[in-house]
């Protein structure tokens, strides 16, 4: 009994408040950072010594002091753009491309565009919505394929029509000369949500015991 009471004295007090705490408490591969700070040493956790100023404490600033840099709002609405074609959740995308977002600027670390994205699952109205909104049927991944070449490929004859009469009904050219850089407009639940996944990511590969 002695022991629960000793350890309860030990663990910040502002560990109900703090959300990276509630974060760190779910994920079993990050209780080396709660028993470090959270449940021993909390006085040496910069979360804790700038919470005790009164100040509101952003869920970048890590136990140790670092800061994890925030991910753009392109970066964000690109990937929650790709994670609602990959869940063929066209009403989202619809109300998305409504808002600003540029599908015509989003593209994957390995080149792959959202109406690659829509050919590869073979979802039509999705494609036509991206297509519609001007995005590029011409633009290649770094594998060299188009969308075309990946609804062949995934034998989605549907999409495959589709693409063939968009690429003869335009040139590479008419794309080229597009402005790609207009306004993106985030969504706060979803930009939240990748926040607190790029954190627990961010976590789960750097040693705690480093300041």
């Amino acid at each position: 009994m002695q022991t629960a009471k000793q350890e309860h004295i030990m663990s910040c007090s502002h560990a109900s408040s703090c959300e990276l705490y509630s974060l760190m408490a779910m994920e079993p591969a990050l209780n080396l950072w709660k028993n470090h700070f959270c449940d021993g040493g909390h006085e040496k956790c910069a979360r804790f010594q700038l919470s005790l100023s009164g100040k509101m404490v952003p869920l970048t600033l890590l136990p140790n002091g670092k800061q994890l840099a925030p991910r753009s709002k392109a970066e964000i609405n690109a990937s929650a753009l790709f994670n609602a074609i990959q869940k063929q959740r066209v009403p989202m995308i619809r109300s998305m491309l409504k808002t600003n977002i540029n599908p015509k600027s989003a593209v994957t670390s390995d080149g792959t565009t959202p109406t690659m994205a829509a050919a590869a699952i073979g979802n039509v109205e999705i494609l036509k919505l991206l297509l519609d909104k001007g995005c590029n049927p011409f633009s290649k991944n770094k594998s060299g394929e188009t969308a075309l070449d990946i609804a062949v490929r995934g034998s989605h004859a549907e999409c495959e029509t589709i693409l063939r009469n968009a690429m003869s009904s335009s040139s590479p050219d008419e794309y080229g000369q597009q402005d790609v850089s207009l306004p993106a407009v985030g969504n706060d639940e979803e930009e939240d949500q990748l926040t607190r996944e790029n954190v627990i990511g961010f976590l789960r590969k750097l040693n705690p015991f480093k300041n």
